[in-house]
């Protein structure tokens, strides 16, 4: 076993400090660009895609840039959209590297290093970045949205792969409005929007990045007649809301949806059948920020944001920062939508990794998506969530999990979170999908970091690593992870070329069939196809899916904003 240094922020910027040579001038339709080169790999940081949301803007759709004259020197990232700084990704980070058995030193080094780097956070924050092999021409595009909840995270740093994009793409990752900034809702704002739209800005943004890069992806070396949508997490989520949105229609043409779909998400904006109504919220808001009233939106838009920072990060009001079902930007929800058969007729990639719950059900979200049972404790609170949550099939769904005493019921609970918010629905997105009779392609990612101490498993995020090539300094890597990244990038360059994801060299990946499910799995020794592993735990589930989105369609049809 060996440790190799990975990819990370840090090593570009320093790299940068050590003096990049400049490229030449990109004459895009947005204007002149300039950016810098490292061996073969040319990058573009900190593009501005649309005007600066701040002022009156805020909360407001994104409005385009004129086009400017004088060249735009792209060579450092654009700060991230606003967030907290002091939470999220540092607990991440911390508990992620303690579970995949780092020494104490390495932990140590690894966490202070990324403590060094401040994060630069802003309003003015829609920028996006481009890596691009030299000489590119009419390559295809792989467009990325990042991960973070709707909460946290940018485009730049670790996702800015030269080892993906000298697979032969042009790789953008974007910034958008994030919490309070992206997917705030209120009644005041959807009736100043000339489509009655309101809590999907940061939606929006990705959907104004999508028209950026058909506008000037070309000047780049990027075939805008291919484009490939794809994202991690929050990512992976929006992947599935952009295929489900009409304002999106034909701005890519290919998607991969990794821990994300968009399926647990039922928040709508004035119809309250699962969680409180993101118009509730808002309204709440302004009452805590003391501008409640006429003209609340006036009132919240003259706030700084260090005002606004105590409400944006109010779990109560943060919770429902997410995509709306604001009947524009989503007419239904993402689960209804594909059930429909109703959503981008595109070919699809979508996976789950086999221990999504490991590091993230300690952040406190329930072990079934949408519930409003505290974490169990004892196998009675085990068995009374699963009455709740699955009804006439619980004991059905607990016949997978092993659960004989009260010591066992935190890591089955860690393992049915995993399955209920990710698993399943990478499953369900998959099926319906295929039963629409467009090809899809699902996965299953179960490599674990090679060390004995490790105990996260294949924990949320970790594909990231192979994806692109690198992600954590010092993670835990040896040959395997380097065949695994190898494979990983084949089949996703590939994918975003032609719409299969297969090649010569590289096991078989079958489509989708809902007769005879099989997934792809990126094991932990080997890659290889298989039946779906967890079936029959996603079908003892299927039932409350679809009372959820039966439940769903009722509570659209009754919302007075639809």
């Amino acid at each position: 076993m060996r440790t190799t240094l990975l990819l990370a922020t840090g090593v570009i910027l320093l790299l940068s400090a050590c003096g990049p040579t400049p490229t030449g001038v990109v004459d895009a339709p947005a204007g002149p660009i300039s950016g810098v080169r490292s061996d073969a790999t040319q990058f573009y940081r900190g593009i501005p895609y649309a005007q600066a949301p701040v002022g009156d803007l805020r909360w407001r759709a994104p409005e385009p840039l004129p086009a400017w004259r004088e060249t735009l020197a792209a060579q450092e990232f654009g700060p991230a959209c606003w967030q907290p700084t002091n939470s999220g990704n540092e607990q991440f980070l911390e508990r992620l590297t303690e579970g995949a058995g780092m020494g104490g030193f390495t932990q140590w080094l690894l966490t202070s290093f990324a403590g060094l780097a401040e994060l630069e956070v802003s309003e003015d924050c829609l920028t996006l970045n481009i890596a691009m092999p030299q000489g590119a021409k009419n390559l295809p595009v792989m467009f990325w949205i990042h991960g973070g909840g709707h909460q946290f995270g940018s485009g730049g740093g670790p996702y800015e792969s030269a080892s993906l994009a000298a697979q032969g793409v042009v790789l953008v990752s974007i910034n958008y409005r994030l919490g309070l900034y992206g997917f705030f809702a209120h009644p005041e704002l959807a009736a100043e929007d000339p489509h009655g739209s309101t809590g999907n800005y940061g939606t929006l943004d990705q959907i104004a990045a999508l028209q950026w890069v058909q506008d000037n992806i070309a000047a780049f070396g990027g075939d805008p007649e291919n484009v490939t949508i794809f994202g991690e997490s929050a990512g992976g989520h929006s992947v599935g809301q952009l295929m489900a949105s009409p304002v999106a229609r034909g701005l890519f043409h290919r998607a991969i949806a990794q821990s994300g779909t968009g399926f647990y998400q039922f928040q709508a904006t004035d119809a309250d059948y699962e969680r409180v109504s993101g118009f509730a919220a808002g309204r709440d808001l302004a009452r805590r920020a003391g501008v409640a009233g006429e003209d609340e939106i006036d009132g919240l838009r003259d706030l700084s944001t260090e005002d606004l920072a105590p409400l944006a990060t109010d779990p109560e009001l943060s919770e429902t920062f997410h995509p709306q079902i604001d009947g524009y930007v989503l007419p239904r929800s993402t689960a209804q939508i594909f059930t429909e058969g109703a959503q981008a007729a595109i070919p699809l990639m979508v996976g789950s990794n086999a221990d999504e719950g490991s590091v993230l059900y300690y952040f406190g979200l329930p072990p079934v998506d949408g519930s409003t049972n505290p974490p169990p404790t004892t196998v009675a609170e085990w068995e009374a969530m699963l009455r709740d949550s699955f009804g006439v099939n619980a004991e059905a769904v607990n016949s997978h999990y092993r659960v004989d005493t009260d010591q066992d019921v935190v890591k089955a609970a860690e393992q049915l979170m995993g399955d209920t918010w990710f698993g399943r629905h990478a499953f369900y997105m998959a099926h319906k999908h295929g039963a629409s009779g467009l090809p899809a392609y699902l996965y299953f990612y179960e490599r674990h970091p090679p060390t004995e101490a490790q105990t996260i498993g294949a924990s949320h995020a970790l594909e990231l690593a192979h994806v692109f090539g690198g992600f954590i300094p010092m993670w835990p890597w040896d040959e395997r992870d380097d065949e695994l990244s190898s494979q990983m990038q084949t089949y996703w360059v590939n994918f975003a070329a032609t719409g299969d994801p297969n090649r010569d060299g590289l096991p078989a990946w079958p489509t989708f069939d809902g007769l005879a499910p099989q997934e792809m799995s990126f094991g932990h020794e080997r890659t290889v196809a298989n039946p779906v592993a967890r079936l029959q735990r996603y079908l003892a589930m299927q039932a409350q899916f679809d009372q959820r989105v039966a439940a769903a369609t009722i509570g659209m049809e009754g919302g007075s904003g639809q």
